[in-house]
């Protein structure tokens, strides 16, 4: 298969500032060209492609090539001098491999594409709209070059009841844009955007499951994960460049219990360790461990009345002191269906146990910060539900509609 497909995408950006004439008592536009803006940017993409595809019953693959000629173009009506014109030409691939049969499925892919740099990465203009962070653009930038490659494999024993699966993710960027950012003397910060190789994320995620069936209404399902990943990122702090290298593993388990009509309880922990360690002195190197329980249940009383919980609970010892670092979450439902299940009375209790803190950490490169902020803890909420609708032939639903009202 062969085919041509050509694109022009414009973005018009205008912005006109005022100020304020002593004399007439009225705001005018100014004449200070540093905060205005006129512009139009295009970006002309001409892609023509090569696509070829093979199947049989349990094997197929594909391969797909566009060789793309990008226009990107700056018109700037009131800096002429800021006029930008680049081209580049690139490729993009992607491939597919798959087997699959009722038992096992293996798949294999890569994918290439390009990303070209925004117009504000890319603009000489100085950019002074907020006078404490001044931005100006870099004109060289290249167009980053996304690697893309992903494997999945996953196994099936219906009649044991056993099934394994593993999935894993790699990605490379070449030339990614990062932002450049320094701190002047008047603690103005200064930024703008350089081209840089070793980014990477890495990923694999593996789990095992099985299903015992103790008799015709009551299984147990039972499972075990294990997922990790590398991440580098290349970045700048007052223009010192440096990689961060973030590790992570996490094993769970997991074990649900189904009673047919009577009950249902599912449960998981997860256990999470995270290493980011950094090539320079300017940071500390952070060990983070957190640890993750949830709870959910749901219980039939006839045919008429359905209680359901869910239960969460998180544990975060890195926290700083002050911050409460264990919380427990629980929701529950009392649900009452009537009138031929069209209508239900729903009675919802929100954070019960009233810990809902919003505690969280953020970190960045400039610095690690605990938060906490005032959120909506414990309420009640009572809802009623009622549902209408005309039957068709053979029971096929026309024209259904419903009303709920909440208290």
């Amino acid at each position: 298969m062969l085919t041509v497909t050509i694109q022009y995408n414009t973005i018009q950006n205008k912005r006109t500032t005022f100020d304020f004439n002593e004399t007439t008592q009225q705001y005018e536009p100014t004449t200070n060209t540093a905060f205005n803006s006129d512009f139009e940017y295009a970006n002309i993409t001409s892609t023509p492609t090569v696509a070829l595809e093979y199947k049989k019953k349990k094997f197929s693959t594909s391969i797909k090539t566009d060789f793309i000629s990008r226009t990107l173009e700056n018109k700037d009506a009131l800096r002429p001098e800021f006029d930008l014109k680049r081209k580049f030409n690139a490729a993009a691939i992607r491939y597919r491999i798959n087997y699959n049969n009722p038992k096992t499925r293996v798949g294999l892919s890569y994918n290439l594409y390009n990303n070209a740099s925004s117009l504000r990465q890319l603009q000489t203009f100085v950019d002074v709209t907020d006078p404490l962070n001044i931005v100006i653009g870099n004109p060289e930038l290249r167009p980053t070059d996304n690697h893309n490659f992903n494997l999945h494999f996953s196994k099936n024993n219906f009649q044991k009841g056993v099934s394994f699966h593993m999935y894993t993710y790699a990605s490379f960027r070449n030339n990614a844009v990062v932002s450049k950012t320094s701190v002047n003397e008047d603690l103005v910060r200064e930024t703008t955007f350089e081209n840089v190789n070793g980014n990477y994320d890495l990923h694999v995620n593996a789990g095992f499951n099985r299903k015992i069936k103790i008799d015709s209404l009551r299984t147990v399902n039972a499972s075990i994960g294990l997922s990790h990943s590398t991440t580098r990122f290349v970045n700048f702090t007052n223009d010192v460049q440096y990689a961060t290298l973030t590790k992570n593993i996490g094993p769970s388990l997991g074990l649900r219990f189904m009673w047919k009509d009577v009950m249902e309880l599912n449960s998981h922990y997860n256990l999470a360790f995270s290493d980011n360690t950094f090539d320079t002195d300017f940071f500390n190197n952070q060990k983070i461990t957190m640890h993750r329980v949830n709870l959910n249940s749901r219980n039939n009383f006839g045919k008429h009345f359905e209680w359901s919980n869910n239960i969460n609970y998180n544990y975060n010892p890195n926290i700083a002191d002050g911050f409460q670092k264990s919380v427990w979450f629980w929701n529950a439902t009392l649900a009452y269906s009537f009138m031929k299940d069209k209508a239900a009375l729903t009675l919802k209790a929100y954070d019960i146990l009233n810990q809902n803190n919003n505690a969280r950490r953020i970190v960045n490169q400039n610095f690690i910060e605990d938060r906490q902020s005032t959120v909506l803890q414990r309420y009640f909420m009572l809802s009623f539900s009622w549902k209408f609708n005309t039957l068709g032939k053979a029971g096929e639903v026309r024209g259904g509609r419903g009303y709920r009202v909440v208290y």
